[in-house]
């Protein structure tokens, strides 16, 4: 890169962050199921490929109807499996969503969990994060930061939501967007759903220094969540539901406050904040055990959020 061109990204950065005044508040630190459910809406939208009508039954008012800016459909690794996401904007708010779904064939699954026994890859020094979902995000957010860096959208503030492989990409976009300095810590918020384990230990502790308003969303005993599995910390011997064990630096380890909805995620369904332990809570999702028995639940709740299949190739009720 030449002399002048690293001048000019300096001097991007440098306007960016300077004189820009988030929308996000002290509010945006405490979860807030409505507007999960609000935000839901276009992530179950991005599933189709004509998702305007979607939009125009999820939100009846054209005054606040979020704007489809673009949606994606790449090629994302070498069987050519697809990464889908759109990016909104929120009318009246200098506001936008970008929304990533999930997987979108057995191919693209097996390839994934195969990935969670290939050595894992640093990001940026910050941890290493699972190799999959290092591949996927180079090509995700490639095309992210072009629209987070468009003169029209460049103060806006940015909601990223995702589900399954969606929603580690999503926090891997939101993280980039921050310690690229594309945004700054107050303007980014994320809401993963049904997030597997991303990263290690040193990502996670990395991943919540920096990033302020950040909430993984779990239903019921969501078995996908749970993987990879964690090193477990055997000191709890001989209990069942061994707890993660955060001294293990190396092993899968989750980022973000938990938000955990044990009994369904129906309108009105209680969650509880999981406030203890951040990434890893053991008296929340953790505390359950997914066997032969309940496995069929557990996939289920991986597959329907807030009343909604989200599943290979659709979206519906």
């Amino acid at each position: 890169m030449s002399v002048n061109n690293n001048l000019w990204w300096i001097l991007f950065i440098i306007l960016l962050n300077s004189g820009v005044e988030s929308v996000f508040n002290e509010l945006d630190g405490v979860y807030n199921d409505t507007e999960v459910r609000y935000l839901f809406e276009m992530l179950a939208a991005v599933h189709s490929k004509m998702p305007d009508g979607c939009i125009n039954s999820s939100y009846p008012n054209p005054a606040t109807r979020p704007v489809l800016i673009e949606r994606f459909d790449v090629r994302c690794d070498v069987l050519n499996s697809k990464c889908t996401f759109g990016i909104f904007e929120i009318p009246n708010e200098n506001r936008l969503v970008v929304a990533i779904r999930g997987t979108q064939s057995m191919s693209q699954f097996f390839f994934e969990f195969i990935s969670f026994f290939i050595p894992d890859t640093s990001f940026h020094g910050l941890g290493e994060i699972n190799f999959y979902f290092w591949l996927t995000h180079q090509v995700v957010w490639d095309k992210v930061s072009r629209i987070l860096t468009d003169k029209k959208f460049i103060n806006h503030d940015v909601i990223f939501i995702g589900h399954s492989l969606g929603a580690s990409l999503t926090a891997l976009s939101a993280f980039e967007a921050v310690i690229s300095g594309v945004r700054n810590s107050s303007q980014v918020k994320v809401i993963s759903l049904a997030e597997p384990r991303t990263g290690n230990l040193v990502f996670a502790k990395n991943y919540n220094s920096r990033m302020k308003y950040s909430f993984r969303v779990l239903n019921g005993i969501d078995v996908l969540a749970h993987l990879p599995p964690c090193h477990k910390d055997y000191r709890f011997w001989p209990r069942p539901d061994l707890p993660c064990d955060s001294r293990s630096r190396t092993g899968p380890y989750h980022h973000s406050t938990e938000i955990w909805y044990p009994n369904g995620m129906h309108n009105g369904a209680q969650y509880v904040v999981c406030s203890g332990s951040k990434g890893e809570e053991m008296f929340c999702s953790n505390k359950h055990q997914v066997t032969v028995a309940n496995f069929g639940k557990g996939i289920t709740d991986h597959r329907k959020y807030f009343g909604k299949m989200v599943r290979y190739n659709t979206s519906s009720r």
